[in-house]
């Protein structure tokens, strides 16, 4: 049987076109066997267009039956929807090779190449490979989306960055204690050394690392922060220097980078440094001096470059006596320590936050109220034993709690009581006088009378003097009336 039965019995009678003298003829059983064992859709027509092989992977990919198609134009099968546009088509009619990528209907895409065989001057066969590229193009589009993504991060990071550097942490400094603080931060912050900021909680320890962190020279760089005593300890170790591919139970798969890993080359923020269990602080010591760190469940060594800076409200003299912080690290964290004073050693800031979280609160809901004069003095006698915190918060509460366009020393009075604030007392420490003394008593005594009567003349009747008495010392005291 020659060819031409071979290709007829396959194909139908428009077969028998084919030239007996085509480079098939005399391999076709051959050929076909090795096509059907390529990977590759293959198909071939004649110079004129006529499919005359396919082999079963072409089959699949191109979601057609070979007898649907073989014997058949180029045309034709364009004409009854089995594709678009024809490769081969392009390619006999350019006399040279074409290449394409062929949408069909179910979604899946396939790589053509159609390449011409020239007999004489005259184009004799057209070769057609296939190659489903559904996936490969499904993993381009994902790894172009990835890249928009990243790219959109990168200039997010950038922006935040460059924000960063130009709106440096406002910082209220109006008293001396603050502003000599505020001095040597900015002196040591362009030092890439280890800072220790100590002080209470609530006096703005996080504050002052921010201001450190945008005055250094690593402010392109990460800023990682975490709060040592927010994390358990049996999961502290790995948080902060990653694990290995089957350290421990639940860990992930792939393993994990530590925040050491994370902040490289930035500045790390280690706040309530005092929670870290004795056991983990070797380890710390060790990535502080050596430079290096070590995963959970890892053998090899992770060079490091990050700044530290770390806080506590813990006295750590007092610890490392006690046998609860390690000597060495205390020193290696403590070469340059900042101790932020209490609220209660600055009160010239207090006015300063006041305003402050006044202006920021009444944006925040939408309001508009401002202080007398008798209400900032309250909130100046307060012993404040949680600091920036607990002002904001009373002031908040000052905001939200009561109706008008004034917070008076009644309200902020209403509040102490109702929290049983213990109110700043004089002590034997305190440089006022009796004489001060007693004329701030008479001050308070006057307020309080005047916020539950309304007029001078019933102050006076309850207290039993006359009107002009009382006028006068509000005059003295420089308190006004309603």
């Amino acid at each position: 049987m020659d060819i031409t039965d071979r290709v007829s019995k396959r194909g139908g009678e428009n077969m028998r076109k084919l030239d007996e003298k085509s480079l098939l003829t005399e391999y076709y059983d051959e050929i076909l066997n090795i096509m059907d064992t390529i990977k590759v859709g293959v198909f071939i027509t004649d110079g004129e267009g006529h499919v005359l092989m396919v082999n079963k992977e072409s089959e699949r990919t191109g979601g057609r039956k070979v007898e649907e198609v073989l014997g058949k134009t180029m045309e034709q099968l364009v004409e009854e929807g089995y594709m678009d546009e024809s490769s081969v088509l392009k390619a006999l009619e350019t006399k040279s090779e074409y290449r394409m990528i062929q949408n069909l209907g179910d979604g899946s895409s396939i790589y053509l190449t159609a390449t011409p065989y020239y007999k004489g001057e005259d184009i004799d066969l057209v070769v057609c490979t296939e190659r489903d590229i559904t996936e490969t193009q499904r993993l381009e589009n994902l790894l172009a989306e990835s890249r928009e993504v990243s790219e959109k991060q990168k200039k997010e990071l950038e922006y935040l960055r460059a924000k960063t550097k130009s709106q440096r942490p406002a910082i209220i400094a109006e008293s001396r204690a603050m502003k000599k603080i505020l001095q040597e931060a900015k002196r040591i912050a362009e030092l890439d050394i280890t800072v220790l900021i100590l002080g209470e909680s609530g006096v703005g320890k996080e504050v002052i690392a921010d201001y450190l962190f945008s005055m250094s020279k690593r402010t392109d760089k990460p800023f990682i922060k975490i709060n040592c005593a927010a994390i358990p300890e049996n999961l502290l170790e790995s948080e902060l220097f990653g694990y290995e591919a089957g350290a421990f139970t639940g860990a992930d798969a792939k393993g994990k980078m530590g925040i050491f890993e994370m902040a490289q080359e930035g500045t790390l923020f280690l706040d309530e440094i005092a929670e870290i269990p004795l056991q983990l602080q070797a380890k710390l010591l060790r990535a502080l001096q050596e430079k290096e760190i070590r995963r959970v469940g890892g053998k090899r060594t992770i060079r490091t470059n990050v700044r530290i800076i770390a806080a506590t409200n813990v006295n750590l003299k007092q610890a490392v006596s006690e046998g609860t912080f390690r000597e060495d690290l205390y020193y290696r964290l403590s070469i340059v320590p900042l101790e932020i004073p209490p609220l209660r050693e600055r009160k010239e800031d207090i006015k300063a936050f006041v305003e402050h979280f006044l202006k920021l609160l009444c944006e925040e809901y939408s309001t508009r109220k401002s202080i007398t004069a008798d209400a900032m003095e309250e909130l100046n006698r307060l012993p404040w034993p949680g600091n920036i915190r607990e002002l904001r918060n009373m002031m908040e509460r000052l905001i939200v709690s009561y109706d008008g366009e004034q917070i008076t020393a009644r309200q902020v009075r209403n509040l102490v009581h109702e929290d049983g604030r213990i109110e700043a007392a004089p002590t034997v420490e305190n440089k006022m006088t009796l004489e001060q003394l007693m004329a701030e008593y008479e001050r308070e005594l006057l307020i309080s009378y005047l916020e539950k009567y309304a007029t001078a003349a019933e102050v006076a009747r309850k207290l039993g003097v006359d009107k002009s008495t009382i006028s006068r010392k509000l005059k003295k005291h420089k308190i006004h009336q309603k």
